[in-house]
Order: C-alpha cells, then structure tokens, then sequence
C-alpha cells in the first residue's frame, strides 16, 4: 500500500513538473486546458478501478495507480487560465478563434451638453457590485444546540467541508454555535448513542455545491469561511474533513481526548492545549503547510511518515529514531500528547509555547 502511495506522489508531482516547466519554457505548444475539466469523472472511475485491483491483481492495480497520478496533475493544470498574474507577460496558449471582421466606423461623437449635478453615486455603486461579487456564490448558515442536562461528560464533534476557512477559537455556553458562510450550504445533525454521548455533525447539505471559480479577476479565491464554537465542559473526540483551504484551530481551552485532521491542499494552523490527560492527534495531508503549537507542560510525542516534506520541530524535542521525536519531559510528564502525521509534498513546524 505504501509503495502504491509512492508511486502516487512521485508520478504527481513529476507529470505537474513537465507540464509547467513546458509551459514557462514553451516547449511545445499549450492549447487551451479548458475542456479538460469536464473530463473530472475520469479520476473518480480511476481511483475506483485503483482500489478494487489493490487486494486482488497488483499490477492492474499499479496501473491504475499511475495513470490516476498522470490524470489528476492535467485536470488540476486545466484551472490555469491563460490571465493569471504569473502570466502577465507572455501568452504561450494556442488559439483557434476565427479572426473578427472589422469594426465599422464609430459615429460623430454628440455635442457636449452640461452635466447634472454629481450625486456622488459611483463609489456606492462600486461598493454593492463588489459587495455582489464576493457574496453571490457564499451561503450563510447558523447552527446551536442547548447543551443537554444532565452535561454530558463526553462527546464527539465531526466536522466536513469542501473548500473554506475554517476557524475555531472560542467556547460557547451551548454545546455548538457555528456560523457558516461558504460556497455549501451546511446542514447539522446530533446523535446519541446508548452511553448518551453527542455526535455533533456539521457538513455540507447533499446537493448544494455551489458554483466554485478558483479564480476570480484578480487571480484570488474566496471559498467564505467556516466558524465554529464548541461548549469546553466535556471531554471532546474531534474530526475534521475538509479539502482546500485554510484552518486555524485553537483547541487549548478544550480537553481534547483524540483529534484526527485529514486535509487536501491546504494550511493547517493548529494550537493545542493541557486540558486532557492523553489526546492522540493524527493529521494526514496532501499538499499542505501544517503548524502545530503545543504547551511545555506537556510531554509530547511526534511521528512523521511521508515523502519529500519539510520538517521543522523545536531544537529541544530528541530525535530517538528515523522520524520519532519526543519532549523532554515526555517520561516524567503525567500527561501527554502523541502526534502521528502523514503527509505528501509537505511543510511541518512543531514549536512549544
């Protein structure tokens, strides 16, 4: 499986490589990329055959395997559009317009006449077409809970996204308040189990994918954002999903028994506190910037796996192994925190406060 991983990665970043030293170099002419962007369902039927053959035919797995890795860079290759900043001044893109027939001769230019009053009305009109542009693709949503009585001593809050920011740094009375304003429209949902311990769900609505422009004219993206804020009374198991994007969590005044982070492309900005005798984080990446903060008070304990990451870990954590790092009070501290993460073309810092 992990040579399989490999592969992935390697002939990822190898094939996105070709494509863009061809393009800054014009190698060979680049049509436009436009059309390969419908052709997305290719990956998902590649990534299905690539899992089925895993177990059963090796080869035909690795196969799959690398001709998923080939697709995925052209498709991601295709959303750069020919009037990006880092293109500003060549165009290298082949057309096959058709030439447009001469303009005909513009009329006289009317007479000038005297101009009404200014009623200062252009800037506020460029204000609400501003205003319209940023927010007619983001969809405000608001969710709470009361926190149930009697409280209960533990619980488990699952969050799912797509491409935004996402942000939790403060506590609530309640046991949720969100607030969301993204390109989804989010929906939540609470379960219990027998032991009476919550299962605060907040994801996506099905079939409210909004229209996502990567880019807008200033070679910008605006995804919205994604706040959340979680009552600090129980002791929290937590799993965030999301793909593109930012996030910036602030746990240090929850108890935190396990944390699991699965991100795509994105920066992962995280702050972790004692509140908890053991939590265990894992975080899995693909290409992403990953900046985990934790308290002295703790001993600590860092395993890292992947290839071609960037790895940055304070000077007072020893190495004891290939990719084993721990505090040095990770023995004698009463509690702990243990963290395993997993990444692609990655950059880790670890750091202590």
């Amino acid at each position: 499986m992990k040579s399989h991983r490999n592969l992935f990665w390697g002939l990822t970043f190898i094939t996105l490589g070709v494509l863009f030293l061809a393009r800054n170099w014009n190698l060979f002419p680049m049509p436009d990329w436009y059309f390969v962007r419908t052709l997305w369902p290719i990956l998902l039927i590649l990534g299905g055959v690539a899992l089925m053959l895993r177990t059963s035919t090796p080869v035909m797995s690795v196969v799959a395997t690398g001709l998923l890795a080939v697709a995925l860079p052209f498709w991601l290759f295709s959303y750069i559009g020919r009037n990006h900043h880092y293109r500003n001044r060549h165009d290298f893109s082949m057309r096959f317009d058709p030439p447009s027939p001469p303009s005909p001769p513009s009329p006289p230019d009317a007479p000038d006449t005297p101009n009404p009053p200014s009623m200062n009305m252009d800037d506020d009109d460029d204000d609400d077409d501003d205003s319209d542009r940023e927010n007619r693709h983001l969809r405000s949503g608001a969710f709470m809970e009361d926190m149930p009585t009697p409280a209960p001593a533990e619980a488990r809050f699952v969050l799912e996204g797509g491409a935004a920011k996402f942000r939790m740094d403060d506590t609530t009375p309640k046991l949720i308040d969100a607030r969301t304003k993204a390109i989804n429209l989010y929906s939540m949902s609470i379960d219990r189990n027998v032991a009476q311990v919550p299962t605060v769900r907040l994801s996506p609505a099905k079939g409210s994918n909004g229209n996502i422009s990567l880019f807008d004219n200033d070679g910008d993206s605006d995804f919205g954002e994604v706040v959340v804020k979680l009552n600090e009374g129980p002791l929290w198991d937590m799993q965030m999903d999301f793909g593109a994007g930012a996030a910036d969590f602030d746990l240090t005044r929850y108890a935190v028994k396990t944390l699991k982070v699965e991100a795509g492309a994105a920066s992962l900005d995280l702050r972790l506190g004692d509140k908890a005798a053991q939590s265990d984080v894992k975080i899995s990446s693909g290409m992403a910037s990953v900046k985990i903060r934790v308290p002295k008070s703790v001993g600590v304990k860092i395993t890292t796996d992947g290839g071609l990451n960037s790895t940055e870990i304070d000077d007072d954590f020893a190495k004891v192994g290939g990719s084993t790092y721990l505090s040095p009070n990770y023995n004698a501290s009463t509690k702990k925190i243990t963290i395993r993460y997993d990444g692609g073309l990655s950059s880790l810092n670890v750091s202590r406060y």
